[in-house]
């Protein structure tokens, strides 16, 4: 027996372990169901398995956290407070994930590790995408292969890393793949056809991604369509294509009462902008730009018809081989499509192919079984070549996504700086919602998009306008790009104070440095409680001809400090920043002020209008 015929047959050599010697207890069910067979493969699948959760736990806490993280929680955030995605806080996403999460934030609070607790509640959508995977391995190859295909998809770095951070994709990828194990568990009647239509239907509902998954799907089973009609089966289009109208009636449901529901909330036209008018800009990245990487899905294709052709070779019965092909080819179709024809490619878009890599590999696993007839060794591969890619695939992971390092505290440090220094009263300005419990001054997140309409002049970039309106007092220093209006603006009115994280600031300005005595003149823009600082700690003087005796509100306009004791650069700073043990750190302020003000060297050399 070769290793072709126990992949494709679910043969288990023996695995009903137990049989001969009494009924079988619960516990040794679960583990006959659910692992490999007894002995060395069982106990290195479990060791692998706890590797691999344990570094899942790692990445929860140190893996660095994404700015799409902190601008979901941040619309999660605006659920649980009453505020409506889109007309009061903007997100350019559809917005069932966010919704669904408002309940978890809730019980969670507002809290510094908020991203680490929102990290765990993603979780059981990554074991729900292995159990996907573990079912859909079962159905077409053997419950054997369906274990270790669970795992190495689980510690695949595609699939491992995104599935690790705060995103709709998780979601996404969940209801797909539980999906195809809807679509693939049975006969394709109508009522599984309407089952899987929901499923997409929820899918659409998280992400408009949805329609490249479902095209590559498409094109996978015209493929599997096509080799079954070459093997002369009658054709059942007519049948496919009732079932077909079907599924595609039920998946318009959840989407349309999404819509519905913004509708009725009088905010379609603002949702329709930010879903869908707000991503298309004209040859922004990709679009528009003719390369190679649109002869990808043609080129693709070819090989994929050919890797279709394999399966029905290896698959006697053709309906058994027409799941096979749709699921392992619509993976590679997608993947073909999207680096083809869509715009902007992004590490999230690994999250519905990847886990399904190593099921889509087993064709050819079972060709070189084929070639080898050697019973050693397929007995070896289980046993050891298994493990052994298993632990290269997990050392692989552990090493280029860095968990080494705890790159998720800088995160956490700066929003409990502005839970510290903030009311829920006050305003932010940061890119994308990163402080989360905050309102943003600025109702547009600074990202790609929407950075190329502020060039192109489809936004206005009114940053300055909106700091000085709301009485912003903590500010992310770099939200602009250097030498933009707002870069000076916020150069010349806010520090850093924290030296864990130096990127986000708070009111204030080096105003001066010399000799002990000195008369410094400084504008303020925003009222606030403001402290006068040196470099050397001492300090005393007059502040608008009074005596300085303590942190004092200053009025918006142009105001003087006289030291008479002190020496070393001067400089203001919001008093809280102070009262909770912060400094204002001079070089690293005037440092990353003049970094923040000054155009950057390649934007210098382009005229205006490229600007």
């Amino acid at each position: 027996m070769n290793l072709s015929r126990t992949l494709s047959h679910g043969e288990e050599d023996g695995a009903i372990a137990g049989a001969g010697s009494g009924k079988p207890t619960h516990r040794e069910e679960w583990m006959e169901r659910w692992l490999p067979l007894r002995g060395f493969e069982r106990t290195a699948y479990l060791v692998l398995a706890a590797l691999t959760l344990g570094l899942k736990v790692l990445a929860i806490y140190r893996y660095r956290i994404d700015s799409d993280e902190t601008q979901h929680a941040h619309v999660v955030w605006g659920w649980v407070t009453g505020q409506l995605q889109y007309r009061d806080i903007f997100d350019n996403h559809m917005p069932l994930f966010q919704a669904l999460c408002a309940p978890v934030m809730a019980l969670l609070g507002e809290r510094a590790d908020i991203m680490m607790m929102l990290r765990w509640a993603m979780a059981p959508l990554y074991l729900v995408c292995l159990w996907a995977v573990y079912e859909l391995t079962e159905l077409l190859y053997s419950r054997r292969a369906a274990a270790w295909s669970a795992l190495i998809a689980g510690g695949l770095g595609l699939f491992f890393s995104t599935s690790t951070e705060f995103r709709t994709d998780d979601l996404w990828a969940a209801f797909w793949l539980v999906g195809l194990v809807v679509a693939v568990r049975g006969a394709f009647t109508m009522k599984r056809a309407i089952c899987f239509g929901l499923m997409a239907g929820l899918m659409f509902a998280v992400s408009l991604k949805t329609v490249v998954l479902l095209a590559g799907m498409g094109t996978a089973t015209t493929i599997a369509m096509l080799m079954a009609l070459v093997r002369g089966e009658p054709s059942r289009l007519a049948q496919s294509t009732v079932r077909g109208a079907a599924a595609a009636m039920a998946m318009l449901i959840p989407p349309a009462a999404t819509v519905a529901y913004f509708a009725w909330r009088g905010a379609f036209w603002i949702m329709y902008y930010c879903v869908i008018s707000h991503n298309i800009v004209p040859r922004l990245k990709r679009w528009g730009h003719f390369s190679l990487h649109e002869w990808n899905f043609p080129a693709a294709l070819v090989a994929l018809i050919i890797y279709g052709w394999l399966i029905f070779v290896q698959t006697p019965s053709t309906r058994l081989a027409i799941r096979r092909t749709v699921i392992a080819l619509t993976p590679w179709c997608f993947l073909a499509l999207l680096t083809s024809y869509w715009p902007d490619i992004t590490r999230e878009d690994n999250l519905p192919y990847a886990p399904l890599a190593p099921l889509s590999l087993i064709p050819l696993i079972m060709l070189a079984g084929g070639l080898v007839k050697n019973e050693e060794w397929r007995k070896k591969f289980w046993t050891y070549v298994l493990p052994a890619v298993a632990l290269c695939n997990l050392a692989w992971t552990f090493k280029v996504y860095n968990f080494r390092s705890d790159r998720a505290a800088i995160t956490t440090r700066s929003i409990a700086d502005v839970l510290a220094l903030t009311s829920p009263e006050d305003y932010v300005i940061d890119n994308k919602g990163d402080y989360v419990f905050r309102r943003r001054a600025y109702y547009w997140v600074l990202e790609p998009i929407t950075k190329a309409r502020v060039r192109m002049g489809l936004i206005h970039d009114s940053i300055p306008q909106r700091i000085m309106e709301k009485g912003v007092k903590v500010c992310y220093l770099r939200c602009s790009h250097g030498g933009s209006i707002a870069g000076q603006f916020i150069a010349a009115n806010y520090v850093p104070f924290d030296r864990e994280a130096l990127d986000i600031g708070v009111l204030g300005k080096v105003i001066g440095s010399g000799a002990t005595e000195g008369s410094y003149s400084f504008d303020i823009v925003i009222p606030q409680t403001y402290a006068v600082v040196t470099e050397n700690g001492d300090l005393a003087g007059q502040l608008d001809g009074k005596p300085y005796a303590g942190p004092v509100w200053l009025t918006k306009g142009k105001h003087e400090f006289q030291r008479t004791r002190g020496s070393g650069r001067a400089g203001i700073i919001l008093a809280s920043a102070l009262q909770n043990g912060f400094t204002l750190p001079f070089a690293d302020a005037e440092r990353i002020a003049k970094e923040v003000a000054t155009l950057p060297p390649e934007r210098m050399r382009k005229g205006p209008e490229e600007q």
